[in-house]
């Protein structure tokens, strides 16, 4: 296993948000350095969330170290304050979802995929995220949502694509719905006081809130990309350039930490109790998303479509292989 212990520090998405990006560029990076123990540190900046478990098992089963790599991992509050991390060198690797990282390269930012991270799964009642209300709000069905307040964690993003997209295939008019940011923890208690009308959670937070008796009326993830990959561990592209093998390392490091992760689902939920803090009672019910290892061209361009029809990015990318490293 690693002898350098894991870090989890935490981030502040106000210091990075991607508005800070033109005066992030990273530099030319050196090539990355072995330790003493022969492996290559490297950090990978993500969420604090059930997704991210996968990084912690790869770390405690020595995968990343069996290529060469000693993993750091340090927590952001979303996936759009990762990226500012990864262009600054601060972190090599990091994750983000689809739509903030469509945003980004759109916005001309030297980012590259690396690796495939989650995807929603499986079934309405098994999505990792959902839309919750309260139960005596007087919405009972999706229908019920049009003119809504909806909480999400981050505006212009996935949350809202999302939720687009399952009021389009529903037949129903997302013109008029609001939206208001909010972080996930502060979520539940702006529903329970009446400031937004549903809030969109991930988990660990959708289950403590189905247990404090909020209804779920939308799980959008699963009804807009159900299986399909939603977010990506990327790179900047001079590190990529730099760096050829330490990126061709971590890429087939983290095709078999997904394909553990699938496969051993309770091992995965221990390694977020012991490493990320969640709690045991409620790790042992939440809902785990996919962990697919394909590059999800089908729905990066599903992604990129609907984010340009929202008006998250201006135009889709002529190439969206040329997006993917190629080491």
């Amino acid at each position: 296993m690693p002898s350098r212990a894991i870090r989890l520090a935490i981030a502040s998405a106000a210091a990075l948000t991607l508005t800070l990006l033109p005066g992030c560029q990273s530099t030319e990076p050196d090539a990355a350095a072995e330790g003493p123990d022969g492996l290559t540190p490297v950090s990978v900046g993500t969420i604090n969330a059930i997704l991210s478990a996968p990084l912690f098992l790869g770390i405690e089963e020595g995968i990343f170290a069996e290529h060469g790599l000693d993993l750091e991992v340090n927590f952001a509050d979303g996936g759009a304050a990762v990226i500012p991390s990864v262009l600054s060198g601060d972190n090599e690797f990091g994750y983000s979802n689809t739509v903030s990282q469509l945003a980004a390269i759109d916005g001309g930012l030297p980012l590259t995929f690396v690796h495939s991270a989650w995807a929603p799964c499986c079934s309405f009642d098994e999505d990792d995220h959902g839309v919750l209300v309260r139960p005596d709000s007087g919405i009972t069905e999706p229908a019920d949502l049009e003119g809504a307040n909806i909480a999400v964690n981050t505006l212009h993003n996935i949350g809202e694509v999302h939720i687009r997209l399952a009021f389009a295939d529903l037949g129903l008019d997302d013109s008029t719905l609001t939206w208001t940011q909010l972080p996930f923890s502060d979520m539940t208690a702006a529903l329970e006081r009446g400031d937004v009308d549903a809030i969109w959670v991930s988990e660990p937070f959708l289950t403590p809130g189905l247990d404090a008796g909020f209804e779920r009326v939308l799980s959008p993830g699963v009804q807009s990309f159900s299986g399909e990959v939603s977010g990506y561990y990327s790179t900047s592209d001079s590190f990529a350039a730099a760096n050829p093998e330490v990126v061709s390392a971590f890429s087939a490091a983290m095709t078999e930490v997904n394909e553990l992760a699938e496969a051993e689902p309770e091992r995965l939920r221990e390694a977020a109790v012991e490493e990320m803090g969640y709690d045991a009672e409620t790790m042992a019910r939440v809902n785990v998303p996919g962990f697919p290892n394909d590059d999800g061209l089908d729905a990066l361009r599903r992604y990129a479509d609907a984010s340009a029809e929202y008006g998250i990015i201006q135009s889709v990318p002529d190439d969206l292989e040329a997006l993917f490293a190629t080491s």
